[in-house]
């Protein structure tokens, strides 16, 4: 069966996430195993966020220049399958740390997926075609993690990799198949040239509106990387947990992940004011940060997965989402380069700080989860202030 444009993409997206992620969930421990230090493990953790920072913006920008998506996207599957032969070549602290930045430059190109499955969707249509793409996404990322959870007790590190670069690989192949866009010129203004010049790309850099949602996803986002990506992990082994109660974990967040993204631009759900979805997980999410290293067992740990899951599919569609409102279709790939560097800040910087937390408190977990924690009471608060304010200028 030939598949369309659309479906090929979302294949292309859900083996590009795998090979990002089948490794991440065992990366943690893996290390830690070798006695590599926990602050070194956060920075092994946040160089994948730290090439993000650095490179997102550019090929956002490098891409509306290009007018082109396509290369980019083979590019960053290719990127995602040589990561991994360094971490089976060098199965080290300093080989992860190589490999971990070039994951974060394949990852850097995840824009110029999303900016092609939606480029021939309406503006009304925009939130439900994130939803689905986010939701291949996660599925991709989940079946990694229950690959990741059968069989890393088992065969180890070496496999988890080679199945990443076996994914790369055929996402690299799927990628050279399809057909990118063709920007032309406005009905409305035919003499405005198809691709804008490189000072009014740059003018995205001053929208507020933007800088706002990628902080309350360089929230989600950290917490993501510097919790259930690493030390939540931990939490569950020092509990006596085996590595399938830790897959299942990551098996649980992912699950709602992916229901999350889907439901996001279902009626329901869309009806919500968004910054009442967006405040009151937040507000889940800081207990699921609390809460994490007071439980007793493993499965309250577990459980606890489904208020994280969630807040990726929350948080993450519907700040995207508004980040994005008003932004010039020609712009797009620049604006949200400049969005997702800004969110990869958090990706970076929220585990190095776990990591000299734990590592500078004998190892206990709790200043690092609330420090995590009161970063998520910040960002609700910040989303109550900016509707309230946003309603009290529309009613003047």
């Amino acid at each position: 069966m030939r598949l369309s444009q659309a479906q090929r993409l979302l294949l292309i997206v859900g083996l590009f996430w795998y090979a990002q992620y089948v490794y991440m969930p065992n990366t943690a421990p893996y290390l830690l195993a070798q006695k590599v230090s926990a602050d070194f493990v956060g920075i092994v953790v946040g160089a994948y966020g730290f090439t993000q920072m650095a490179a997102r913006f550019g090929i956002g920008l490098i891409s509306d220049i290009l007018g082109r998506y396509k290369i980019i996207i083979v590019a960053g599957c290719i990127f995602a399958a040589v990561s991994s032969v360094v971490r089976i070549v060098v199965p080290t602290g300093p080989g992860f740390l190589t490999a971990n930045l070039m994951s974060g430059l394949a990852s850097s190109t995840w824009l110029c997926f999303m900016l092609l499955y939606t480029s021939s969707v309406a503006k009304a249509n925009l939130l439900q075609a994130l939803g689905y793409v986010f939701a291949a996404n996660n599925l991709g990322i989940m079946l990694s993690f229950i690959s990741s959870a059968v069989l890393y007790q088992y065969f180890g590190m070496t496999l988890l990799c080679a199945l990443s670069v076996v994914a790369g690989t055929l996402a690299s192949i799927l990628a050279v198949g399809l057909s990118d866009i063709k920007r032309e010129p406005s009905p409305e203004q035919p003499d405005e040239p198809a691709k804008p010049g490189l000072t009014s790309l740059l003018s995205v850099i001053f929208s507020g509106r933007l800088w706002f949602f990628a902080f309350l996803a360089t929230i989600q986002q950290g917490i993501t990387m510097g919790a259930v990506m690493s030390f939540s992990q931990e939490v569950a082994r020092q509990m006596g947990g085996s590595a399938v109660q830790m897959g299942l974990m990551t098996i649980v967040f992912i699950a709602f992940c992916v229901i999350s993204s889907y439901l996001v631009a279902k009626p329901l759900i869309a009806r919500i004011n968004p910054g009442v979805l967006m405040g009151v997980t937040l507000i889940l999410l800081a207990f699921y940060c609390w809460a994490s290293p007071h439980v007793t067992s493993v499965y309250e740990l577990i459980a606890l997965q489904a208020l994280m899951g969630s807040s990726l599919g929350f948080v993450l569609t519907v700040s995207n989402s508004e980040a994005l409102k008003g932004v010039d279709p020609k712009k797009k790939s620049t604006a949200l380069g400049l969005y997702q560097a800004i969110f990869a800040a958090g990706m970076t910087f929220v585990p190095m700080i776990a990591g000299f937390i734990i590592e500078h408190s004998d190892g206990q977990f709790d200043g690092a989860f609330n420090f995590q924690a009161g970063l998520c009471l910040l960002g609700a608060l910040l989303v109550a202030i900016y509707y309230l304010r946003a309603r009290k200028l529309k009613s003047v």
